[in-house]
């Protein structure tokens, strides 16, 4: 499968769900809670310009355009369904401009060294089909000294290895491990792949400089699983108690989604 036909094939898959997409956010906590801790990892550096790839409905653009030090939300995603659903906010809300496409197509719409900070948040570089092009492509449009703030499904989960298992489901307890992954969903197929910390770096690091890695869920059950460890109770501050401490340790890039922040270099080069 080419490129195209592969980014065909992950619009076709979240057009189906992207109606519904929204209110299945609002109603996880889980969720909202890493969304915030995202979020307030971007408004450390410069964001009076911003750019974000994969905006689903559109949930962090609104957020960030409604920020007082951000003049403008760009916004790629190479979904029509939600093309078209954050067009509709566009018309309302100042500030947001969604385009239709993947970060190959940054510099179509946007001027080379025009944005301080690129952002990705839940994973949706892996579901890209050329990693080298987009991450080429990410430094081109940051402005000299802009930041790349970068979230992937990680493919070392320790959690979700020992739970299968103990469930006796090794084949999917090693499913990331794989070349191919078929995503969460255990009734609908997405091609999809997980990556290391050093294979992202190999990406990015010829055109950025990495400044930053963080683990999110490492013992704290991840998002679908988060009646487990209910925000808020004492297992779950307890719990992510414990994966700050972990941050600090090799064990870091054993959850269920890693951070990463890259920096173009001030020099222009």
């Amino acid at each position: 499968m080419n490129d195209e036909s592969y980014h065909k094939t992950v619009a076709d898959y979240y057009d189906e769900e992207a109606h519904s997409f929204e209110e299945r956010a609002h109603i996880n906590p889980l969720l909202g809670h890493l969304r915030q801790r995202f979020r307030d990892i971007v408004l450390e550096g410069e964001v009076s310009t911003l750019l974000e790839i994969g905006y689903g409905p559109g949930l962090d653009m609104v957020w960030f355009a409604h920020q007082d030090r951000v003049s403008a939300v760009h916004g790629l995603d190479i979904t029509p369904n939600f093309h078209e659903i954050v067009s509709q906010k566009a018309k309302t809300i100042k500030g947001i401009h969604p385009y239709l496409g993947g970060p190959e197509q940054c510099l179509d719409h946007l001027e080379e060294g025009s944005i301080d900070t690129v952002y990705v948040f839940f994973g949706a570089l892996n579901t890209c089909a050329n990693l080298n092009s987009a991450a080429e492509h990410i430094a081109r449009v940051l402005k000299p000294g802009g930041r790349a703030v970068l979230t992937f499904v990680n493919k070392w989960y320790m959690f979700d290895v020992i739970w299968n298992l103990i469930t006796l489901r090794p084949k999917k307890a090693f499913a990331r491990l794989k070349k191919v992954w078929t995503g969460y969903s255990p009734t609908r197929r997405l091609e999809s792949r997980c990556y290391s910390s050093r294979e992202i770096n190999q990406y990015f690091s010829p055109h950025l400089r990495r400044t930053m890695r963080r683990g999110y869920c490492i013992t704290h059950p991840a998002w679908y699983r988060h009646h487990w460890a209910p925000l808020g109770s004492l297992r779950s501050r307890f719990l992510m108690g414990f994966d700050r401490l972990l941050r600090w340790t090799p064990f870091w890039n054993l959850g269920e989604y890693s951070l990463y922040v890259y920096e173009r270099s001030a020099n222009n080069d």
